[in-house]
């Protein structure tokens, strides 16, 4: 399993993974608070691609709705293992060459690089946020 997350990430990467692009927060509050596309071009949805393993697929909707609630502009869309994102989130070891890897309880998340402020916000949300209160009431992870 290790080998399959290491080539999972890696793929990920190769096929585009990391071309995310971010818009900031405006409130000033960076991805600790609401992240707000503005109103330039991109005003309106952002999509935040999250590839979760699929033993945690079970638990993720409450997570996705969570983040959601707090970030209305934002829509996440989960996807499997094997498809791009800006956020990965599992919970095997995994060894990754362009992005940041935090673990957060058993669970690895890594931050593609490249990925916009909506993924680093998504990644602050699971860390110390109502996310993480989320998965520990799941069992996901443990108090």
């Amino acid at each position: 399993m290790r080998i399959l997350m290491v080539v999972l990430v890696a793929g990920l990467l190769a096929t585009g993974g990391c071309a995310g692009a971010g818009s900031g927060s405006q409130d000033g509050s960076g991805p600790a608070g609401p992240v707000d596309p503005g109103s330039g071009p991109q005003a309106g949805l952002v999509e935040l691609r999250v590839a979760v393993a699929t033993s945690l697929a079970e638990d993720f909707p409450a997570v996705e709705q969570g983040f959601e609630a707090r970030n209305p502009s934002i829509e996440v869309l989960v996807v499997g293992e094997d498809e791009s994102a800006e956020v990965v989130v599992t919970d095997e070891p995994v060894a990754v060459a362009a992005g940041e890897v935090e673990t957060i309880g058993q669970l690895r998340v890594v931050l593609v690089d490249g990925a916009g402020a909506e993924a680093a916000a998504f990644v602050e949300f699971l860390r110390d946020g109502e996310g993480r209160r989320i998965l520990i009431d799941s069992g996901v992870l443990r108090p």
